[in-house]
This record gives structure tokens, sequence and C-alpha cells, in this order.
């Protein structure tokens, strides 16, 4: 809504001030970028809370000349975060949003549906896929994917007319060989959820290209502490920033990050259009959380190694995925693309009965949904994350019915083990 040459100046602006951020290291990066300085807020240490709907001007020149018109577009705290994020990930630009599932629906918008605009609605008919069952596009995810990303592609975008092919991610050639013509996207988790394979972001993103496709790679296990697909050939990152980025587990958040075009694109029509609008309040504390990401990752993936190799070595324990464990399938791809193995732990015991009777039993640690708390968290996975699959889906995930899916806190790592030890040894 405003005038060229004033975003031209506001881009100059914002590009010197980018290049003093990217002169940091990440851990004042998490601390400085998209605050310090920080445009309308004079002498502010911490970016303020811009709890507003519209902003007004004193006349029709002023506003046209300002960056901020209304905060389903922007807001200058959600501006501040997105700065940050940006920076952290090494992208030109991001778009931070309502929830992860919200970022991964308007990313794959943004490459999968096209922009109609001023088109009579005859003509708009054979720019449907269903027009033309030989052209229908097609997107390619893991055979062990988060559930809300499998459900939106398998049983929403199917009615679109968008195929989804589901095949296991760590073969590439068992991908490439699923790449055709009309493959648009292939959507790339890892480690993945609830599985923690890790797939090869480089390898994958080199295939999807060859075929002029887009890479999108949901980060939200990693963050940007331990991984940053972008450098590894990703074309749009995506996380659910309600998880390790904040880490505080009060508030909803996800994030695309990638090139300016294609995020201005998604932020100026797809969110514009879709509303999927993340509120300030949760920007703000959102950006209180990135602050320390990095200390509490290190505490994460600290933790998580200590307590998967109790589990590796306890008998009563089935089997441990932890990619730092030199016994998972792709201890030397995780190691090569991450800096750190993360907060996730999954394992498994040798009947139901057990894990039904082990999980009750657990004191310090808690049983909820969702993950990258400060406070440990466990999941039954077949009857929480994965309730609403049928049989024939969990064996097509090879989600085993005695699997847990564990995120460490920052507790004492001995703490968490005294509670997981007393927990197994009543089993």
């Amino acid at each position: 809504m405003f005038d060229d040459k004033r975003k031209e100046t506001l881009d100059e602006k914002n590009k010197e001030i980018r290049k003093k951020w990217d002169k940091l290291h990440f851990d004042s990066q998490q601390g400085r970028a998209g605050e310090d300085p920080y445009p309308t807020a004079v002498g502010s240490l911490r970016t303020p809370l811009y709890a507003t709907k519209s902003y007004a001007y004193s006349s029709l020149t002023e506003l046209l000349k300002n960056h901020y018109n209304y905060s389903r577009t922007e807001n200058p705290t959600l501006y501040a975060l997105d700065q940050k994020l940006a920076t952290l990930h090494g992208g030109e630009a991001a778009v931070s949003v309502a929830s992860g599932m919200a970022a991964v629906h308007l990313a794959c918008s943004s490459i999968l549906q096209q922009r109609v605009e001023r088109i009579r609605p005859k003509k708009i008919r054979a720019l449907l896929p269903q027009s033309n069952p030989e052209t229908v596009p097609n997107v390619i995810i893991h055979n062990n994917q988060y559930t809300g990303v499998y459900r939106l592609l398998t049983k929403i975008y199917s009615q679109f007319g968008v195929m989804t092919k589901i095949v296991d991610m760590r073969n590439l050639i068992e991908l490439s060989d699923a790449i055709d013509e009309n493959t648009k996207l292939v959507f790339v988790e890892t480690p993945s959820n609830p599985n923690l394979d890790v797939l090869d972001i480089q390898g994958c993103a080199d295939l999807i290209h060859e075929v002029d496709g887009k890479c999108i790679v949901d980060n939200t296990f990693a963050s940007p502490a331990l991984q940053k697909p972008l450098n590894l050939g990703a074309d749009l990152v995506v996380e659910s920033l309600t998880k390790f980025v904040n880490g505080h587990g009060d508030t909803l958040g996800g994030v695309i990050i990638g090139q300016k075009n294609e995020l201005q694109n998604i932020r100026y029509f797809w969110l514009e259009t879709q509303g999927a609008v993340m509120h300030p309040f949760s920007a703000w504390l959102i950006l209180r959380g990135c602050r320390t990401l990095s200390l509490r990752m290190d505490r994460h993936c600290s933790n998580a190694m200590k307590t998967a190799e109790f589990l590796e070595a306890h008998p009563k324990v089935a089997k441990v995925i932890y990619p730092g464990l030199k016994s998972h399938p792709n201890h030397a791809l995780a190691k090569k693309q991450m800096k750190g193995f993360g907060g996730m732990i999954g394992f498994e015991l040798e009947t139901i009965e057990k894990c039904y009777k082990f999980i009750d039993l657990l004191k310090l640690i808690k049983v909820g949904v969702s993950l990258g708390d400060t406070t440990s968290l466990i999941e039954y996975t077949s009857v929480m994350t994965g309730i609403d699959l049928a049989s024939w889906e969990k064996r097509r995930m090879n989600m085993s019915d005695t699997h847990f899916r564990f995120s460490l806190g920052l507790e004492d790592p001995d703490d968490i083990i005294k509670d997981l030890d007393q927990a197994l040894d009543q089993i």
C-alpha cells in the first residue's frame, strides 16, 4: 500500500541493518537480530507488544509512505520476529503465522496453487488441475510424516486436485523413481515425527530441482540452532515455533523462511487471503524464547544423549531411536547436516500392556502432546498423535504399537533417568 520510492528506501535501510546482523555469530544473532536497532521503539531494550489492528496517520500521503497499515498483513512486533528468524536461518525473508500447520499450508499453497486474479469465472475452470488429468500436480512426502501434514496433503489437497505420493525418502533411488514431470514439491521433515528418521536434505533438493520443482523442509525437531536447511538446498523452510524456538510451552506459532520474492507472495496474497495471522502477543513471547534458543538446545541435546544411552542399555527397552546413537541407521548423515542431535527420543517396549503400565508410573515426566518445552513430555504415539489413523495407515508410516515419543526438557538428566528407571522397574 505504500509507494515504490518509499519501499526502495526501506529495502536499502533493511539491507544495511541485515549486514550488521549477518556479521554476528548465532548466539549474538538470537538476541539482537530484528531488535537492535528496532526502528519504531526508540530507546526500548525489548521490542514492545503492538496490540493493534490498524495504524492511523494524519493524511493519506503519510499513510502511503509508511510500512504498516493493517495487522493482518504486517505488525511491528511480528516484523521483529520475522527479521530475527530470517537471520537465524540465513534466509532473505520470513513470515510468522498462527501455527506450524498454518506455515505448512501457506508454504504448500504458494507452490502448488496458482494465483488467479482478474479472470472471469468460466476461464478459471481451465486452470483447475482436474480439467486435465494428464497434468495433475503431485507432491511427495516421506512414509513417516507428521500426522497433521499427512492429513493436510492426503485428505484435503486431494480435493483440490493434488496427488500425494508416499515413499521412503531415506532411499534416494526410490524418491528419484517417484519424481515425474508433474511433481511440484518434495516435502522433507527431518528428523521425522515421530520415528526420528534422518533424511538427506541436499540429496532430496537436488532431485526435485532436476524437474524444476521445489523442496520444503520442516525443521521443527532441529530448529535453526542445529540445522539450516536453506544452506543445504531447500527452497523454503517451515517450523512450528510452538516447539523448541519458543521453548516455554505458552503459545502457538509457525514460520516460513526463504527467498524474498516467494515470501512476499505468501504474505501479501496467501496470508492476506487466508488469514492465518499470528497474534502480536504470541510474537512477543516467541521473541523472548528466541533469545535463549542455543542455550536451551544445548541442554535438550545433552539430556537426550544421556537418556538415550541409559534407555539403550536397559534390558526392558526393546528399541531406542536417537540420531546421536551410533545404532541409528542415519547417524552419519545426522552428524553431517546437524550441529547437534536434538532433544527428541523414540523408544519401544516389548508389549502394549507394558506400555500402558509404564506411562502411568511416570512422576517427573509429564504425559502430554507437543514437544520442545522446558518440561519433559512423553506421549504414547499410537493412541495420542496417531489416534485418528487407521491401522493400515500406521503400518505404512512404520508407527509401532509400542512406540513412545519423548521430548527431553531442561530438568537435571539424572532426575529424568531416575524417573524412567523406577517406572521401568515396575513393569
